[in-house]
Order: structure tokens, then sequence, then C-alpha cells
């Protein structure tokens, strides 16, 4: 099981092998266009390879003026 953290919440989710951070997304409900995927503490892009040795924060991204 990987260990994630959701807006800061602890949530363990099961991955199949690897996955990619778009397919974790998914799984949560959530869109890549508002959110931010922490791999281990460092930003990564959402086709990047997660393994559930990771451990994964999902942040949501805000902008404004």
């Amino acid at each position: 099981m990987a260990r994630i953290k959701i807006f800061g919440e602890p949530k363990e989710m099961k991955i199949e092998g690897d996955s990619i951070g778009e397919a974790i997304l998914k799984q949560l409900g959530m869109s890549s266009s508002s959110t931010i995927i922490l791999r281990n503490g460092k930003p990564i892009p959402e086709d990047a390879p997660i393994s559930e040795d990771d451990e994964i924060t999902v942040i949501r991204s805000f902008s404004g003026g």
C-alpha cells in the first residue's frame, strides 16, 4: 500500500504494481489541472511512475492575482 496524504489527510491506497500520478488522481476523483503531486516530497508530472514504496502528497493548486 502506498502512503498518500490528500490535502494533509493521511490515507492508504493500494497501487497495482507501478502506476502513474494521473491514474491515482483518477482513482481519487481529482483533476490534474487543480492539483500538484509530490513523490517523496518533490513535485512530479502526472505521467511519472509511482510505486508502493513512494510517499505521495496531493495538494490543491491555487492561482490568483
